[in-house]
Order: C-alpha cells, then structure tokens, then sequence
C-alpha cells in the first residue's frame, strides 16, 4: 500500500480511541485487517452500546460528538479527519453496528 504513513496512522489511531472510549470498561476492541480483492480493509469493533440511525449519518460531519459514556464530549474532528485520510488514498470510512453488540468502522483502501 502507498500512502502517507503520518495520516494513516493518525486515522487508525482516532478509530481505535474512539472504539476505547465507548467500551465499557473490561470490554474488548477487535481491530483486524484483511485483504479484499485489491483493497486492504481494516475492520475496528468495540462493544459499545452503538451508534443510533441520526448519527451514523452525522458521524464523519466535522464537530458532531456523540457524549462518551463518561460524560465528557469528543472535539468531533476525528472521524472528519478519518474520512478525509481515506479519501486522500482512494479509500472510504463507513461505520455501522457491530456483528451482535457496538460498532464497527470499516477503513478501505487500495494496495495499489
């Protein structure tokens, strides 16, 4: 795969917090990576309690935060900039429900 390592770690990174953060505390987050066709998809899942229809629309729109199970509200610039990262390498972001519980982001991008 070609692409900017910086951006691409950045846009992993904001995927894996904010999987961290919405997990209950003792839950797991699954983060794997596989081969599709000429794609790389990495797949990053947590056990939260997901995201409702109104923000799975809204979740890459720059300043829209979801408040953490904590109380406290993200700066709503991470998934903007996830999506913006996939969009330089040819890719796209799509998050919606977990297999049975939580969510799961789906980071595509080519490997060539």
């Amino acid at each position: 795969m070609r692409g900017d390592r910086f951006l691409l770690a950045q846009a992993l990174t904001n995927l894996l917090e904010n999987a961290m953060e919405f997990s209950p505390e003792g839950g797991e987050v699954e983060l794997r990576a596989e081969r599709s066709g000429d794609d790389a998809l990495i797949l990053v899942r947590d056990q939260g309690p997901g995201l409702p229809e109104y923000a799975r629309r809204r979740a890459f729109e720059r300043f829209f935060s979801l408040p953490r199970p904590d109380g406290r509200k993200g700066t709503g610039l991470g998934l903007s900039l996830v999506r913006e990262v996939a969009a330089l390498h040819g890719g796209r972001v799509e998050i919606g429900p977990g297999k049975a519980v939580g969510a799961e982001a789906r980071l595509t991008l080519p490997l060539t």
